[in-house]
């Protein structure tokens, strides 16, 4: 961190990082700090491994600490060469981080349909040189290829598919292009060695849309899933109907964020091969 840095972290810790005086002062802050790096953005480290370069007005959407034990669960696993499709990339705090891990040689494949998400994970891309692994995808994902109404939250990580989100309502609706990851791997010749997804509620209908590409590898594709079953309903699935899903899939959920009954409480899972599958 630079001695600009320091100082301010010490000034905000002292006087209390959402009073008044640092509130009125962070613009200045985020412009100096802009001015300072040409543009280039500003280094930013997760979890205290993770280190890659910012837009320094984005500041507040990626946390000193975020989903720790699902980065270290993914550090440890994602190898370099690996093909990984990050669905529901939003500005790329997961992206820019598989690129690093899967390294020179893997392709992460960002799907994010917000334009405005877009734009900012295309600028996060760009600004750590990783347009040459990193491919951002326009299209959102479901169990059918086609148009659908999408409720665009901004640049927050709310926007989904359908009704507006219920965490967070309000937002534009837009019309965006759909696939599925079947239809996608088909079409770009794909194989991919691990999908992640955080979709808002959505989840069934991806893995739905995905069954071949699953089946392509059993046992050797890794998934990680953010499960919402608060949304389920909104999105017209149920605790059922995924349920049913898995076993079908022969998956079963392992949480990675402490949850004691993953199919009722939020959070996020590895699903991992049915034990005897």
């Amino acid at each position: 961190m630079s001695v600009v840095g320091r100082l301010a972290r010490a000034i905000s810790g002292a006087v209390g990082r959402e009073s008044a005086a640092i509130r009125a002062l962070r613009p200045a802050y985020n412009w100096m700090l802009h001015a300072a790096t040409f543009g280039r953005g500003i280094w930013w480290t997760v979890n205290g491994r993770e280190r890659y370069r910012i837009d320094p007005f984005l500041r507040q959407y990626f946390p000193p600490e975020y989903d720790p034990t699902v980065h270290a669960f993914l550090r440890e696993r994602v190898k370099p060469g690996s093909v990984v499709f990050d669905v529901g990339a939003n500005l790329g705090i997961y992206a820019l981080c598989l690129a690093e891990w899967a390294g020179p040689r893997g392709r992460v494949f960002a799907f994010e349909p917000n334009p405005a998400a877009r734009a900012v994970l295309a600028k996060h891309v760009a600004l750590n040189r990783f347009t040459d692994r990193v491919t951002i995808v326009g299209e959102a994902i479901s169990d059918a290829a086609g148009d659908a109404t999408f409720n665009a939250a901004g640049i927050e990580g709310y926007s989904r598919l359908g009704v507006e989100n219920p965490d967070l309502p309000g937002g534009t609706s837009i019309t965006v292009p759909v696939t599925t990851l079947d239809a996608f791997s088909a079409r770009e010749r794909l194989t991919p060695d691990w999908i992640i997804l955080d979709i808002e509620g959505y989840e069934g209908a991806a893995l739905r849309g995905a069954r071949e590409t699953l089946r392509a590898r059993p046992g050797s594709l890794g998934l990680v899933v953010e499960m919402h079953p608060s949304l389920w309903a909104a999105s017209g699935t149920s605790r059922a109907a995924i349920e049913s899903l898995l076993r079908e899939l022969s998956l079963r959920p392992v949480p990675l964020t402490g949850q004691k009954d993953p199919f009722a409480e939020y959070g996020i899972v590895a699903l991992e091969p049915t034990p005897g599958t």
